[in-house]
């Protein structure tokens, strides 16, 4: 299916297996595979596109129902610069070069590259993001860790983390002011001094905390 004049994207999937690609063309481009009792639905309104994965529940001694257990491989690609806000719950999403509003997950994973993002966030899953700009972003896991690599910054970040580890990597091009709070873990720092952790101008405030978890930064 294909979708034209379209300036935001609403993802939402159940079970689902979502990719999402930027890429130079002026239209989007939906696919999908379905795997037992589920179904896609996309349909646009104005500049906005909404796809949904519906799971189909089954009947049983009247009104009872019985839970699915169908999902969908859902691949769309899109022209760079298109915002999209996502949601799935026990799911998975991989992406590259997309513009994010939102990203939510329950019960599954996020795997970003080359992406940017506002905000970021999963319970039981873990976070997996390389963005190219940075800020204002929040990001955090329950449960589960979070790695992200950020090349510039445009704004604060905060990134938190219960019962899981923080991995955050930044480059020389990030002006950045770092602060970490942490509840039974450790903190250390590479290529950074952990007397006064600046990074450039220290223009942007990096706060990162964990509970139960431990919090590296490194300088690449």
């Amino acid at each position: 299916m294909e979708f034209e004049n379209v300036k935001e994207v609403e993802v939402t999937a159940v079970n689902g297996r979502v990719r999402i690609e930027g890429w130079e063309n002026d239209h989007i481009e939906v696919n999908y595979a379905l795997h037992g009792d589920v179904e896609v639905e996309a349909e646009q309104v104005g500049e906005k596109l909404v796809v949904k994965e519906r799971l189909i529940g089954k009947k049983l001694l009247g009104f009872i129902p019985k839970p699915s257990e169908g999902w969908a491989e859902i691949e769309l690609r899109l022209p760079k610069g298109t915002v999209v806000n996502f949601r799935n719950v026990n799911g998975e999403l991989k992406a590259t070069g997309v513009r994010f509003g939102e990203v939510t997950t329950v019960n599954g994973e996020i795997h970003i590259e080359d992406c940017e993002v506002e905000k970021l966030s999963t319970v039981n899953g873990e976070i997996t993001a390389h963005l190219s700009v940075a800020g204002p972003l929040k990001a955090s896991t329950v449960n589960g860790e979070l790695e992200i690599t950020i090349e510039e910054l445009e704004g604060d970040v905060e990134a938190s983390c219960v019962n899981g580890d923080i991995v955050l990597r930044l480059t020389d091009f990030c002006d950045a002011r770092i602060e970490t709070k942490k509840a039974n873990g450790d903190v250390e720092f590479v290529g950074i001094d952990p007397n006064e952790p600046v990074i450039g101008t220290g223009e942007f405030t990096v706060r990162v905390s964990t509970a139960n978890g431990d919090v590296r930064v490194e300088l690449i």
